[in-house]
């Protein structure tokens, strides 16, 4: 009985040596902090598919307020796959606006910006503009916001 045990301990060891118990992929998923200021937008990255918005399979997302001057936002950071896989099927629904020129006059340069962390360390920025012309861009394309994910997103951000 004491040689069982002690087998089962070592197989235990190694096996936890061995990396082979691991956490839930959500838990190694890091997002960076909120930046101080609205960031620059991203570069455009090597072999970014362009089917997608915003890449599926993210694990992590962390919401940041950049400037809100007449919506009360706080930070937050979500784990649940259901709330992450629904902001990201909405993003990727969007529409590219009309080419053109427009006018914002009611823009006060309240924003968004939404983090996505993935479990390859890579992380995808978007930054939504929640005033005047409301839209989204993610530093390679742009996208028209509907009023189903803005509230969305409003209501994920808004006050606790």
């Amino acid at each position: 009985m004491q040689r069982v045990r002690r087998v089962l301990l070592i197989a235990a060891l190694v096996a936890a040596g061995a990396g082979y118990v691991t956490a839930s992929p959500s838990a190694g998923t890091s997002v960076p902090a909120c930046p101080g200021h609205a960031p620059l937008p991203q570069p455009a990255a090597k072999g970014a598919p362009l089917k997608h918005f915003v890449r599926p399979g993210a694990t992590a997302m962390r919401l940041c307020p950049c400037y809100c001057s007449t919506v009360n936002m706080w930070e937050r950071l979500y784990r649940s796959r259901v709330t992450i896989d629904g902001i990201t099927g909405m993003f990727n629904r969007l529409r590219v606006p009309k080419p053109g020129t427009y006018m914002c006059p009611l823009d006060d340069g309240t924003e968004l910006l939404v983090v996505f962390g993935y479990p390859n360390a890579r992380t995808e920025r978007v930054l939504v503009h929640l005033s005047g012309c409301e839209g989204a861009t993610n530093g390679r394309s742009g996208r028209s916001m509907t009023a189903r994910l803005y509230n969305h997103l409003l209501r994920l951000a808004g006050r606790p």
